[in-house]
């Protein structure tokens, strides 16, 4: 099976061209796309390495990690790879890895694998404190996004995917920035595709994250709830019909009614100065009640049959 390495290159300069030597080791084609990187990544690499087995891309404007990796997987699809990996070049993601990464998907018990940051808590200590709150508290809103409950580290950019999956997904609707992983996920959910995780350090070392949390805070929630939304629509009523369906449609119905009778009689106690009678308060009590055990009951059949699908599905294929 033919294996390319994808390595988007954005203000890596000084550890871009090691990531990419590495990389030869272990696969057929590397390739690295320079996302527009002011500090010329991409002509290091092409210095730096003397190989016939690697391809340097450049973009004319800068398009984003997501917009740089969908490059990279036209350019594998166009020349017959039947695995694309994609790797950072910051130095996060070992490349010795990669043929553990490989091999699950070359020996068909995966379709897609990806990288585990926090399979025990001595690897997982070695994160800066705060990435480290950040990246559970992103970990666990993407796996109610997207459905994927069953990954224990669903943000991991370090991945490798067979190119038939790459097919079922329309590349160009995924996001260009770093919704870029998440957006993955969430069209590979609609499939069922079943996703693996290997163990992987953590390395952090003087390298500045991108994003800005404070600025992406609000970006990142409406794009997860967005994405929530859709996901629901399509596995939940178009796609499909379950207890899950169920249990959410009769959770949103009592939540609304709770929500209208708690906000028309707070408007209406401040209008008259007026207590709430005792029988509209308990109303909106078993209202809240009853509605929050349904999305209860919705968050364990998605967090429990979906997966067990997900592994029927590769089974019966």
């Amino acid at each position: 099976m033919k294996v390319f390495a994808i390595i988007p290159c954005f203000n890596s300069v000084d550890k871009a061209y090691l990531i990419a030597n590495e990389c030869l080791k272990y696969v057929d084609k590397v390739i690295c796309v320079d996302d527009k990187c002011p500090y010329g990544t991409g002509q290091i690499i092409e210095k730096k390495i003397d190989n016939e087995k690697l391809i340097v891309i450049y973009h004319k404007n800068n398009k984003g990690v997501g917009g740089a990796t969908k490059t990279g997987f036209k350019y594998a699809l166009d020349k017959g790879a039947d695995i694309v990996v994609k790797i950072d070049s910051d130095g996060q993601m070992p490349p010795y890895l990669l043929p553990k990464l490989i091999k699950p998907i070359k020996d068909g018990k995966a379709e897609f694998m990806k990288g585990n940051r926090f399979s025990s808590f001595e690897v997982a200590s070695k994160m800066p404190f705060i990435r480290l709150i950040g990246n559970i508290a992103l970990s666990f809103i993407a796996k109610l996004s997207t459905g994927y409950w069953e990954l224990f580290d669903p943000t991991n950019g370090f991945l490798a995917i067979h190119t038939d999956v790459v097919k079922k997904i329309y590349l160009d609707k995924l996001d260009d920035r770093y919704f870029f992983e998440t957006d993955l996920l969430f069209r590979c959910s609609l499939s069922d595709i079943l996703i693996s995780e290997i163990t992987m350090p953590v390395v952090y070392q003087d390298e500045k994250s991108g994003i800005k949390p404070l600025k992406e805070v609000f970006n990142f929630y409406l794009r997860h709830s967005l994405v929530f939304v859709k996901r629901i629509l399509y596995q939940y009523f178009l796609f499909d019909f379950n207890p899950g369906s169920i249990s959410i449609v009769i959770s949103f119905i009592l939540g609304m009614m709770a929500i209208f009778i708690g906000c028309y009689n707070f408007i209406k106690g401040l209008i008259t100065n007026q207590e709430t009678e005792f029988g509209i308060q308990v109303l909106f009590l078993v209202l809240t009640i009853i509605s929050s055990q349904f999305f209860i009951n919705f968050i364990y059949y998605d967090s429990s049959q979906k997966p067990i699908l997900r592994k029927f599905k590769l089974i019966r294929n």
